[in-house]
């Protein structure tokens, strides 16, 4: 089965840069742990970041059949990230 890609993810989180897709999650806080402490940013939406997609998985977000660990299964990255 091949996967198709994806589309770029909604929002970033201020601190951890952790990426969310659901629109219910925008301007809440991050649920990420960092440091063994729940992470204290916000989830963010900005017209201003910049997208690559992922060179490993091809922005499908799998290799393979397992989640894409260059870009979390996301299939996309912040730009020089």
């Amino acid at each position: 089965m091949r996967h198709s890609a994806k589309s770029k993810p909604l929002a970033v989180c201020t601190i951890c840069r952790a990426l969310i897709d659901p629109k219910q999650r925008v301007n809440q806080r991050c649920g990420q742990t960092v440091h063994g402490r729940r992470c204290a940013g916000t989830f963010r939406s900005d017209l201003s970041y910049v997208w690559d997609p992922c060179r490993g998985c091809e922005a499908t977000g799998f290799l393979g059949s397992l989640p894409c660990v260059d870009c979390g299964g996301y299939g996309w990255r912040l730009f020089g990230g």
